[in-house]
C-alpha cells in the first residue's frame, strides 16, 4: 500500500466519524410529532383547554356585561330621581326666599312700631320716674320707722330666746353634773378629789396574758375608770387561801382592755393567767 492509499484511509475514517456524529445530532433532535400533537398534555389537549377556558371568561364578560347594564340603568334611574328632587328642593328654596323677604318686610315695619311705642313708653316713664321719686321719699321714711321697730321687737325676742335656751341648757347640765356625781361615787372616786393623783377607782378583773418583757394585759380598762398611771394589786386565789403576786401600773387602755408594766420591787412571782387585779387589797 503505497502513500496515497494511506491517505484515504484516514480521510474515510475522519468521514466516517463526521457522519456518525451528524446522525447523532439528528437522532437526539427527533420528535415525534404524532406524541405532541394527540398525547398526554399534547397540542390538542392544550387547544382544547385553551378553547374551554376562552368559553368560560367569555361567559364572565358577559355577565359582568350585563351587570354593568343593569347598574347603569339604576344609576341613571337614581340621577333622574335626584334631579327630580333638586328641581323641587330648588323650588322650595324660592318660595323659603319670598316668605324670608316678607318676614323682613314685616320686621322693619313691626321695629318702626316698636320705636314709636318705645318712645311713648320712656315720655310716660320718666312722669312715672318723677311721681315714683316722690312716693319712695315717703316709702323710705315708713320703712326706716319700721326696720327700726322690727328690729327693736326682734332683738327682744332673741334676748327672751336666748334666756330660755340658757335656762333649759342649766337644766341639762345640773343633770349631766349629778349623773356624773353619781357615776363617780359608784366608782367609789370623790368628785371633789384631785384627779391629777394615781388613786384607781374600785376595779376587779383578771390577767388575761402571763407577764412577759415585763408586761401583762387585764380585763378591765377605761370603761371600769382606769387610766393611765394607775397602779393596781395583783394576787392568786388559791385552795390554801389568797397569795399576793405584785404590783402593776396601766400604761395604755382600751374600753375594755388594759396593757401593764410589773413593778419588779413589789413582785413576789410570776404573773399567770386568771390571776385576779384589783385596786385596793383588803
Amino acid at each position: 500500500m503505497n502513500l496515497v492509499g494511506k491517505i484515504f484511509i484516514v480521510l474515510i475514517f475522519v468521514m466516517s466519524l463526521v457522519f456518525m456524529a451528524l446522525s447523532m445530532a439528528v437522532y437526539a433532535t427527533h420528535k415525534n410529532w404524532r406524541e405532541a400533537v394527540v398525547g398526554p398534555k399534547g397540542f390538542k389537549e392544550q387547544l382544547a383547554n385553551a378553547n374551554k377556558q376562552l368559553g368560560e371568561e367569555r361567559n364572565e364578560y358577559d355577565r359582568l356585561k350585563r351587570n354593568y347594564e343593569t347598574e347603569k340603568a339604576a344609576a341613571t334611574q337614581a340621577v333622574t330621581k335626584l334631579e327630580n328632587e333638586l328641581q323641587v328642593i330648588k323650588a322650595e328654596q324660592a318660595k323659603r326666599q319670598q316668605e324670608y323677604a316678607a318676614l323682613e318686610k314685616a320686621e322693619r315695619e313691626a321695629v318702626a312700631t316698636m320705636k314709636t311705642t318705645q318712645d311713648n313708653m320712656n315720655r310716660s316713664e320718666q312722669e312715672r320716674d318723677a311721681v315714683e321719686a316722690q312716693v319712695l321719699h315717703a316709702q323710705q321714711d315708713r320703712d326706716a320707722h319700721f326696720k327700726e321697730v322690727h328690729r327693736l321687737t326682734d332683738a327682744l325676742n332673741q334676748a327672751d330666746n336666748q334666756r330660755e335656751q340658757l335656762r333649759k341648757r342649766m337644766v341639762t347640765l345640773a343633770a349631766d353634773l349629778a349623773k356624773a356625781r353619781d357615776a363617780l361615787r359608784w366608782f367609789d372616786i370623790n368628785p371633789n378629789a384631785n384627779f391629777k393623783d394615781k388613786a384607781p377607782p374600785r376595779v376587779d378583773g383578771i390577767v388575761l396574758t402571763p407577764s412577759g418583757q415585763g408586761l401583762v394585759e387585764i380585763s378591765i380598762g377605761s370603761d371600769q375608770g382606769l387610766r393611765v398611771g394607775h397602779q393596781l394589786e395583783v394576787y392568786r386565789a388559791g385552795a390554801a387561801g389568797s397569795a399576793y403576786v405584785g404590783r402593776i401600773e396601766v400604761v395604755k387602755t382600751t374600753p375594755d382592755h388594759s396593757v401593764c408594766k410589773v413593778e419588779p420591787k413589789f413582785q413576789n412571782s410570776a404573773m399567770m393567767r386568771g390571776d385576779r387585779v384589783v385596786s385596793k387589797i383588803e
